[in-house]
């Protein structure tokens, strides 16, 4: 699969058949694999944490999810194709999952929400084989982690879907490659609260032209101010910057 380098991270170039392929792929394989996504938000964290970075750079796909993301490649005079966050394929891969029998896994959000979340995805794909699921809200080095770990090896699902956030779901996700002995584990962010509607979308048309971090953020304002007034020129200065000076994207120490 070719890659295009992004602040040292490698990014798949893929697009959405490919990805559902490659996914039904690793949760018919042994072992435990890692489906990431990026976005201008995800590489500026990973440079400036390095253990974060090195997940991205160890995981089995990391694909697009940003205008930002495909915009700073076409600025490095790279193309990735399309942009896909998790909401607008999930039901494709839930549809694969049922064909193949594949079992599922849902980690992530509050009680409520990961619980709403399992009752919808069952209305709508009654025969989906559904595991079991478990809240967000744990500390990563408790007995709570241990009991989770245990949970999931004992239910042995073939693909674990977390939404805990970034950089967290990303580090539960690489804890658990040495300790869950197998499953695809794919980061899907925000989509258990989309997905039940206990947060709202951008509108379809303002997601389909690369504005949807501006719905989150009148949406948000205290919440996203950061993360895209600050966050965003400051993405594109640091590939402004690798664009003169190609290995200029590395991680800070």
């Amino acid at each position: 699969m070719d890659k295009v380098e992004l602040l040292g991270i490698p990014v798949d170039v893929i697009d959405r058949p490919a990805l559902l392929q490659k996914i039904d792929e690793l949760a018919a394989s042994p072992g435990v694999s890692l489906v990431n996504n990026v976005n201008a938000h995800a590489c500026n964290l990973a440079v400036s944490d390095p253990e974060f970075h090195k997940i991205l750079c160890g995981s089995d796909v990391v694909f697009c999810d940003g205008f930002g993301v495909k915009l700073a490649a076409r600025l490095l005079g790279k193309k990735l194709g399309e942009r896909m966050t998790p909401p607008d394929w999930i039901d494709e891969l839930f549809a694969l999952c049922v064909r193949k029998r594949y079992c599922v896994y849902f980690l992530g959000d509050t009680h409520e929400v990961v619980r709403k979340f399992s009752e919808t995805v069952h209305r709508k794909h009654p025969h989906l084989r559904i595991a079991g699921s478990h809240d967000g809200f744990f500390d990563l080095g408790s007995d709570a982690t241990a009991a989770l770990f245990n949970e999931i090896v004992r239910l042995r699902p073939d693909i674990i879907l977390t939404g805990m956030g970034m950089p967290r779901q990303e580090k539960w996700a690489w804890m658990a490659k040495k300790r869950i002995g197998k499953g695809t584990i794919i980061a899907t962010g925000a989509l258990f609260r989309w997905y039940t509607g206990h947060e709202k979308r951008a509108p379809f048309w303002m997601t389909q032209i690369g504005l949807e971090w501006l719905a989150r953020l009148l949406a948000a304002p205290r919440r996203h101010f950061k993360r895209y007034v600050f966050g965003l020129p400051v993405f594109f200065l640091r590939i402004m910057k690798q664009r003169i000076a190609p290995h200029s994207g590395d991680v800070e120490e």
